[in-house]
């Protein structure tokens, strides 16, 4: 049985392949492009010590912990500390992968594109020092489903003095970032809406809140939200 929660960049990502359906921008260069190890730097968006764990619930009614290994893993030639998750409410409770990084001023993750855990796009998630009105790209080049795409993600910051409760818990200073999904075939000089990511960051504690959806000209449409319920940091 597969974890009923599915991070929406994967899910989305995998539906790109459809895009050639579309009539027709000249290919744009991320931040995530030309990284290199020699400007790794620790980690710090949110602890990363062996035991630390985050308890997630989701809007498909799943609950999934967060759980800190404590120990670096090299993917593509950059470092990034190695977390996983856990669906509680999966008859399996397989062991998801997930991988956050810090790069000079740039805090990466890695989004797994067809959930094969093989083939991943480093993806900016946040600068270190956030303000309103913030903005950067993310674009890779990917063959998925047998189509050559061009991935474009437009990432700003919204608000850097948000305020979330949840499970009787109060986050301020959250730092709230909207993420716009696009993508084009390498045939069509024009990039296509493909949906959205909402993200709160609370820095020192990690992901508070997380919204995205995909309406694919009523194609495909997928709608997922999940939001932090507690969490226990090992020193």
């Amino acid at each position: 049985m597969k974890t009923r929660h599915i991070k929406f960049l994967s899910f989305a990502l995998v539906l790109l392949g459809t895009l050639i359906l579309f009539p027709s921008c000249t290919k744009k260069n991320g931040e995530n492009q030309g990284l290199t190890n020699d400007n790794y730097k620790p980690f710090d968006l949110m602890p990363r010590n062996l035991g630390s764990w985050w308890l997630y619930a989701a809007s498909d009614g799943s609950v999934f912990y967060r759980y800190s290994t404590g120990r670096d893993s090299n993917v593509a030639g950059l470092t990034y500390s190695y977390y996983y998750r856990i669906d509680t409410t999966s008859l399996d409770r397989l062991q998801t992968p997930e991988y956050f990084g810090k790069n000079s001023d740039k805090y990466i993750s890695l989004i797994d594109v067809d959930g094969g855990q093989k083939d991943y796009i480093t993806y900016v998630i946040l600068k270190d020092t956030s303000y309103v009105g913030q903005s950067w790209i993310n674009t890779e080049d990917k063959k998925i489903q047998g189509w050559n795409l061009n991935m474009l993600i437009e990432s700003d910051v919204r608000s850097i003095t948000e305020e979330l409760t949840y499970n009787g818990k109060t986050y301020d200073s959250v730092i709230y970032v909207y993420n716009k999904l696009k993508a084009k075939s390498v045939i069509m000089p024009a990039y296509v809406n493909c949906g959205g990511l909402e993200v709160w960051f609370k820095k020192g504690v990690g992901i508070i809140r997380e919204k995205g959806y995909i309406n694919l000209i009523n194609l495909v449409s997928k709608n997922y939200e999940d939001w932090i319920l507690d969490y226990h940091f090992v020193p």
